[in-house]
């Protein structure tokens, strides 16, 4: 290896080790952010039952304070299932949702990106992804927030939240919230992007994207 290129790799981990050291010992302000309390009880006029967790789940988020909900809207190929993990400081506990899926027997069939927009033509994105499992499909559709900022990427969402403590000092209650529905009718997908919508407009108006 070069000196100067040993010379630039030791200037770069000695900075990355002093941003860490400040970012450590720097006095971060908490910040109320989108928390599961904003979760509306009806969603697609049709009002919401909560579900119960396992020990697993209730335990994922005790050492970060956070909160899972399950909940169920309507019955038959209408029904909408909400599940959404609440963490303040804990990035990780929100991995995508596709790797549970994965990891409970659930096939991915497809995933993309997808923009959605609202009655004011504003652009909320969203992850959809079609999963299979014993012969039943949904149709899932995923994104973070933390009532100011929107996002379908896992990556963005963990940027954020370093920027906000790193730059603005501050840590964010941030929420991933997926919704799901059978893939039996043609419609699931309109039934998602209203939901979704309404989760949208149920938050804070303030919101960036």
């Amino acid at each position: 290896m070069a000196t100067k290129t040993r010379l630039y790799l030791i200037l770069l981990l000695a900075g990355a080790l002093a941003l860490r050291v400040a970012i450590t010992q720097r006095s971060v302000c908490l910040v109320s952010g989108y928390t599961v309390e904003n979760l509306p009880a009806q969603l697609a006029s049709q009002s919401g039952v909560n579900l119960p967790l396992s020990p697993f789940e209730v335990a994922l988020l005790s050492p970060d304070g956070g909160r899972i909900i399950q909940r169920r809207y309507g019955h038959g190929d209408t029904i909408l299932w909400l599940a959404a993990v609440q963490s303040r400081s804990d990035w990780r506990v929100q991995h995508p949702p596709q790797i549970c899926y994965t990891a409970q027997g659930w096939r991915i069939e497809e995933q993309a990106s997808r923009t959605l927009h609202d009655k004011n033509a504003r652009a909320y994105g969203v992850q959809r992804m079609i999963a299979s499992k014993d012969g039943e499909r949904r149709v899932v559709y995923y994104f973070y927030t933390d009532g100011r900022h929107w996002t379908a990427s896992y990556f963005s969402r963990v940027l954020h939240s370093f920027l906000d403590r790193a730059v603005y000092a501050s840590a964010n209650t941030w929420v991933l919230i997926q919704v799901s529905t059978p893939l039996s009718s043609g419609d699931a997908d309109a039934r998602l992007k209203s939901a979704c919508l309404e989760l949208f407009a149920a938050a804070s108006g303030t919101a960036t994207r």
